[in-house]
């Protein structure tokens, strides 16, 4: 399949148009296309900033929201996602603590632009919705929020587009200008000092203009996860004494009340972690203009992203053996939340004491390395008559490379679940020095504020942990590791005519072609074990020193240690004591939890994946996943025409777009296993399998803008939507999950204990995939009762024809021998049709210049969205779920000061509770696993010393919020995330 722009083939109607028209790509470009009658303001400062952002929105085509340059540089706003939650109807998203993805009005089917273009960001490589966290926010001078469609704007969110719009030559002062910035920031856990830099210059002549901006950052970022480290991995374990088919179900009466009718609601796995993010970030752009003549203008821009991050955490987790050990739980005040449909009785409990398996002292890196390029030209035509165009070419690349390594050092001596090494020997505890051979009692609470996980003071005549001896690296491995690069290539081509007639004041019609490859090649490591005692030799990607890989012993059947056969590495036992200087830490920093002091090994050893696996077990190899890569090619054909009319009472705008989208898709046929101790997915390339499609979207819409005094504006607005499709949906593969058996399965099913058995499965991908499609209705009253003032109400409705959900079933998977026992659940994406959302959102700003003296600084903002949506699924007791990650409530206050130039601004963002997942646990009903409230508050301060120099700090996250889950009930809270409180310090200077 070819990875470049193939010839475009533009339909008939569109080569009519494209012969005939030139355009501005800012029709879609600066929201704006604004009239003359648009008030030119200067921005610098906050009260100057509010009156531009209310400006555009003012003489906006639609239902716009703005923010200016002065906003991002005035808050806190580390990423651009900071910033935009200030605007009605946003919610963000946080990685690590930084905004890095948003909804607009509940939903993240949100398109962004760059330039009123589409544009690649290596972070989010299949998707049109950018990773925020690779944008420096300094690059970036305005952004627009357009809540309703117009058809010059490039379709692609339901909800709503973000313009990202950078700053252009020929807008700066004449002459040579610049701005330049230094600033340290530090975390109240991650304690370091982290810098950052930005650099601004440029030059405007009278016939050309050139701008650069470069920046640079390193940030450390504080980001603890308490409790289930693995959302997906719930299950509902039924006392089964009738031996019926159930892997998870113990034979046990699990809540010792003398029956068998009971179920308790599990994770396989609880944990404290220490997790930091590091992060370097770099971003530059260059913008060029040039006037040919009076009527040619000349542009270009490049703008270029690179960001590398480690996201590394170590902890003390407690587990099942993941799948091993069932009847874990003595739950203590359990609550009887109903009965499941296989009749069993559901109990949940917050406080429990784990008798634990297996404890293990975990580390593991996951590395980034992402870089984009995005190349604009535009040649912009602006004649004496009627008529102006432009035409436009855009081709932009990126690349990200993802990698994880994992050690797990076991603390326990394996025996409690079974697990063994074999030298030759004879079987033994595959960690002979660890605690055991019993369980260990853990004690689990999330009555607390926090989360927490108590150890027991001694075991085995010491304080559990203290001993170094008993740790040893009896797992490794490293999955989930692909390379991706994308390319995208479009061509459009705008124009615009201005009647002198009555209500129709103009036409603007364009055609657009576009190509966007996508390939993705996921992978892990494999290191070759050679059979210890005969020829041949496998391939391994768990490094797991208990489980065997040769029928060593001559007796048939799975090979196992406790059978007589000879482990892998059994004659090199990884004890913490002997491993390399530097390799493992103590660390007893667990942010606001007190758990102790532990060994681990150094998460920043486990950066190298390959370096760290080769140096335990040598020659690993990149053994391919080919379920999970894919090529994709994506053409896009477009043509739009729009109508403006307007006199003193209206302002309106009617038109289409019609899109053509042809995919072409390449899937692999996943062969035999390749390995051995690894995913069924890690296989041969048996061929391709490809998948050619394509679908017509027609896209009217119409927006309608009434004066019905000179500062009183009702808006209304109907338009149809879609969005792309994200391309990792349609053409991955199928994932599946396995564990070992463990005893009491294996005794139950005649198997090894150490067979790796099918627990479940994800299909990620589903090639007849249909986009979400929309059709938006809008109503809006905006009243400005001064140039820096605005109280504004909204209604919206959202109808959803199709859109994309996660659903599960069930399907026969074969074992790690190619046995079919069971069938297991599998996860994928499927179309739904019927969701809706709907709401309201109010909006209130002010400047207080209307007081005297010292109040007069004063200025206030404030913002409240109501988001209702329903999604069609059920949760656990029947009741209607939403759509995923949609708060119902969200607003945002900000209070500001600006006076003798000082500066200060305070703001509050909220979130009401959220849907996270819907998860179908083991024998379970579906329940929804929910994120509480969360309200963030940052403050930003600066003086202006003079006209050249300012100071500054700003705080983000003041409180020290963070983010706790819960599975169906509130009060059965199953995880938290834990993020820091920034203080940031800096000078800005310009020239």
């Amino acid at each position: 399949m070819k990875h470049r722009l193939s010839p475009f083939k533009l339909s008939p109607l569109a080569s009519a148009v494209l012969i005939s028209v030139w355009s501005t790509g800012a029709v879609a470009e600066s929201v704006g296309a604004q009239k003359e009658q648009v008030e030119v303001i200067e921005v610098r400062g906050i009260r100057a900033s509010t009156e531009k952002s209310l400006n555009t929105k003012r003489f906006a085509d639609g239902v716009v929201d703005s923010i200016t340059a002065e906003d991002i540089g005035k808050l806190p706003d580390i990423t651009i996602a900071d910033s935009l939650q200030r605007v009605p109807g946003i919610q963000i998203r946080r990685n690590a603590g930084e905004g890095s993805t948003i909804n607009v009005r509940g939903m993240p089917q949100v398109t962004t632009l760059l330039n009123g273009e589409q544009f690649l960001s290596a972070g989010s490589i299949s998707t049109v919705q950018p990773d925020f966290t690779d944008i420096p926010s300094s690059l970036v001078g305005a952004m627009n929020v357009m809540k309703s469609p117009t058809s010059d704007t490039l379709a692609g969110g339901i909800s709503g587009t973000v313009d990202l719009l950078t700053r252009k030559p020929f807008d700066l002062e004449d002459g040579f200008s610049g701005a330049a910035l230094a600033e340290v920031s530090s975390g109240s856990y991650s304690e370091e000092s982290d810098p950052k830099f930005m650099v601004s210059a440029g030059y405007n002549g009278e016939r050309f203009a050139i701008l650069a901006t470069v920046s640079h950052d390193e940030v450390n970022l504080a980001n603890y996860r308490f409790g289930t480290l693995n959302d997906g991995w719930a299950y509902a374990p039924y006392e089964n004494d009738e031996g019926a088919e159930c892997w998870f179900c113990p034979t046990t009466d699990m809540t010792g009340d003398g029956d068998f009718d009971d179920a308790e609601f599990t994770y396989v796995n609880y944990g404290i972690m220490n997790r930091f993010t590091e992060r370097e970030r770099t971003g530059a752009t260059v913008s060029f203009q040039a006037q040919l003549s009076d009527n040619w203008v000349l542009s270009s821009d490049v703008f270029y992203t690179d960001m590398d991050d480690a996201d590394r955490q170590m902890g003390i987790t407690a587990d099942n053996a993941w799948g091993g050990h069932w009847d874990w739980q003595e739950q203590h005040d359990p609550i009887n939340r109903g009965m499941l449909s296989n009749g069993h009785n559901l109990y949940t409990a917050q406080d429990i004491t784990l008798h634990s398996p297996r404890v293990v002292s975990h580390s593991e890196s996951h590395t980034n390395q992402r870089e984009s390029t995005n190349f604009n030209f535009e040649l912009e035509y602006k004649g004496d008559g009627n008529f102006s165009g432009k035409m436009r070419f855009i081709t932009a690349d990126a690349e990200r490379s993802h990698t994880e390594n994992v050690a797990q050092g076991y603390m326990t001596n394996g025996l409690a679940h079974g697990l063994k090494r074999n030298d030759g020997s004879g079987p033994t505890a595959v960690n002979p020095n660890g605690y055991g051979p019993d369980p260990i009692p853990m004690r689990l609470n999330f009555t607390g504020k926090h989360p927490t996980l108590s150890v027991p003071g001694q075991v085995q005549g010491e304080v559990f942990g203290s001993n170094i001896d008993r740790y040893a690296i009896v797992s490794t491995y490293s999955e989930n590791n692909y390379d991706e690069e994308a390319n995208l290539d479009i061509l459009r081509l705008d124009g615009e005519y201005v009647f002198d007639l009555g209500h129709l004041e103009k036409m603007t019609f364009g055609v657009r072609a576009s190509q966007r490859d996508v390939t993705r090649n996921q992978y892990v490591l494999l290191a070759p074990f050679s059979n210890p005692v005969g020829e041949g030799s496998v391939n391994v990607m768990w490094k797991d020193q208990g489980l065997a890989a040769f029928d060593t012993d001559g007796s048939g059947g799975t090979p196992s240690a406790s059978a007589g056969d000879i482990t892998m590495g059994a004659d090199t036992p990884f004890n913490f004591s002997g491993l390399p200087q530097g390799w493992v830490k103590t660390n007893n920093d667990f942010g606001p939890v007190n758990l102790g002091e532990y060994y681990f090994v150094d998460p920043r050893q486990l950066d190298d994946p390959f370096a760290f696996q080769n140096s335990l077990y040598p020659n690993n190899i990149r053994g391919g996943v080919p379920g999970s890569s894919y090529t994709v090619e994506e053409k896009t054909q477009s043509v739009y025409w729009r109508a403006d009319f307007s006199n003193d009472f209206y302002r309106a705008n009617a038109g289409f777009q019609y899109i053509k989208t042809e995919l072409d898709i390449l899937q692999n046929q996943v062969g035999a296993s390749i390995c051995s101790n690894c995913p069924a997915e890690v296989a041969q390339d048996d061929g391709d399998i490809i998948s050619n499609r394509s679908f017509n979207d027609f896209l009217p819409s119409v927006n309608v803008a009434f004066n019905l005094q000179e500062d009183l504006i009702l808006r209304a607005s109907w338009g149809k939507t879609m969005t792309r499709l994200d391309l990792k949906e349609l053409a991955g593969g199928l994932t599946i999950s396995r564990a070992r058996a463990g005893d009491e399965l294996a005794a139950s099913e005649g198997i090894s204990p150490d067979l790796l058995i099918a627990t479940n499965a994800t299909m990620q991908g589903n090639p007849d995939l249909e986009p979400w499609r929309a059709e938006n209705t809008d109503v809006t009253l905006e009243w400005y009762f001064s140039p820096s003032a605005l109280l504004s109400a909204a209604v919206f409705h959202i109808d959803l024809e199709s859109f994309i959900e996660s659903a599960q079933w069930q399907i026969p998977v074969e074992d790690a021998d190619g046995v079919l026992r069971r069938n297991v659940t599998v996860r994928g994406q499927v179309n739904g049709n019927g969701g809706t959302m709907k709401g309201a959102e109010l909006s209130y700003q002010q400047a207080f210049d209307f007081l005297p003296g010292f109040w007069s600084g004063f200025g206030t903002a404030f913002n409240y969205t109501y988001s209702e949506s329903e999604s069609g699924k059920t949760g656990f007791g029947g009741e209607a779920m939403p759509l995923v990650d949609n708060s119902k409530e969200s607003g945002n206050a900000v209070l500001w000061y600006e006076r003798d130039g000082f500066q200060f601004r305070l703001a509050a963002n909220y979130r009401s509770k959220r849907l996270h997942i819907i998860s179908t646990p083991g024998a379970m009903n579906d329940i929804g696993i929910w994120t509480e409230p969360t309200t963030y508050i940052d403050l930003s301060a600066s003086y202006d010393v003079n006209d050249h120099f300012t100071v500054y700090m700003s705080g983000s996250n003041l409180t020290e919020e963070y983010e706790s889950q819960y599975a169906q009930w509130k009060d059965n809270r199953m995880a938290q995330n834990i993020y820091e409180r920034r203080l940031t310090f800096g000078i800005r200077g310009r020239w």
